[in-house]
């Protein structure tokens, strides 16, 4: 039959025929279908007659406004109770990888890392050497790439965890990590990022002397009352992990970490052992390497997406809801350097949100033992 611009032609309203013709021209061809099974056309209905305010009994009236061959969309299966786990730097060591490596999928993100970084990444996760595989800059390349792949070795024995998790959560680099399975950024994004965040990272690092601390078995108040008294004359001492019940990581000038060691362990700390980094992460000392992550970020965030499950962040401890605008939880990201990380706080809560069965996704076991 005709349509609506060979009516508006044949009836002489050229101006509504050349808006008509203007919109055909705009539509891509073969996605407007008028007619039949499937067909997407908008149908709208007027009739006239008496109107509701009596006044015009000529007036048009809309009484139908939609697409007949349009199909609703099934909502599909509701997510699973699992939170997907993403471990961060401290979990790596040398061989790991190799019962993945020959993974299709994971043979894919083995070159997409190579193309990114320049070099071989899997030939340091195999062989080492254990020093080169510490390197804050090789690390995070490194955990990321081992996390994604084992997202693939998941999908094998629990499918519906990896397609339908109820959320994610990652411990510092293992937070891009969560990002990415979430669906936030591709692996490729995702790589560049984590390029940018260890190499950063590792130059801050350069700036005075600094380390970090492990100490078990103190109350949170007690430990920041040590630090605080440790951080005195532009020294720099403070909680950077907040992990389990009494138990952190924390950060700062290497003077400031080694007077902590001794004064937590007078305290009657458990544990108070010096960590294998090569900065004082997540405090201040990370302010030059948290500005060109932020650079970095900002350009990709135009690409990103909402995630596809909740995810609970490093520097709230909080949920952020699936479908969030990226633009709402990116910036947090910037701020997780500088941030004491509230890993306990986000697995409390993750519980308490109805989660009820945990996979860590990549080496080690180390967030388990945390839980």
């Amino acid at each position: 039959g005709p349509t609506a611009k060979d009516i508006a032609k044949k009836m002489g309203y050229d101006d509504v025929a050349a808006a008509l013709e203007k919109a055909e021209k705009a539509t891509a061809p073969h996605k407007y279908k008028r007619y039949g099974k499937d067909n997407n056309a908008r149908l709208v209905v007027y009739e006239t007659g008496e109107t509701g305010s009596g006044k015009n009994p000529f007036e048009a009236v809309k009484i139908a406004d939609y697409v007949p061959g349009a199909k609703k969309k099934s909502a599909g299966p509701p997510p699973t109770t699992i939170g997907l786990l993403f471990p961060g730097q401290g979990s790596q060591y040398v061989k790991m990888m190799s019962g993945l490596k020959d993974n299709v999928k994971v043979k894919e993100m083995i070159a997409t890392a190579k193309s990114v970084l320049g070099y071989d990444v899997l030939e340091i996760c195999l062989n080492g050497p254990e020093e080169k595989l510490e390197e804050t800059s090789v690390c995070q390349p490194a955990m990321f790439l081992a996390g994604m792949a084992g997202l693939e070795k998941l999908k094998q024995t629990r499918p519906e965890a990896v397609e339908r998790p109820g959320c994610v959560a990652g411990l510092s680099l293992g937070e891009y990590t969560a990002l990415c399975a979430a669906g936030v950024f591709t692996f490729e994004e995702g790589m560049e990022l984590v390029k940018v965040r260890g190499a950063a990272m590792a130059e801050a690092a350069k700036t005075k002397p600094q380390g970090m601390l492990s100490v078990a078995g103190l109350e949170q108040p007690v430990l920041e009352k040590l630090c605080a008294e440790q951080a005195k004359g532009g020294e720099v001492c403070q909680i950077a992990n907040i992990l389990f019940p009494k138990g952190f990581s924390c950060s700062g000038t290497t003077p400031a970490i080694e007077k902590l060691k001794v004064a937590a362990e007078k305290a009657g700390a458990m544990q108070a052992k010096m960590l294998k980094t090569s900065g004082a992460f997540h405090t201040s000392l990370m302010e030059p390497a948290k500005e060109k992550l932020e650079k970095a970020l900002s350009e990709l965030l135009p690409k990103m997406k909402p995630p596809r499950c909740d995810i609970y962040m490093n520097v709230t401890g909080k949920k952020i809801k699936a479908g969030t605008p990226p633009s709402e939880f990116i910036p947090m990201l910037g701020k997780q350097l500088c941030s004491p990380v509230q890993w306990e706080p986000s697995v409390r809560q993750m519980i308490k949100d109805g989660m009820s069965e945990f996979y860590e996704v990549g080496p080690m076991k180390q967030l388990k033992a945390m839980m």
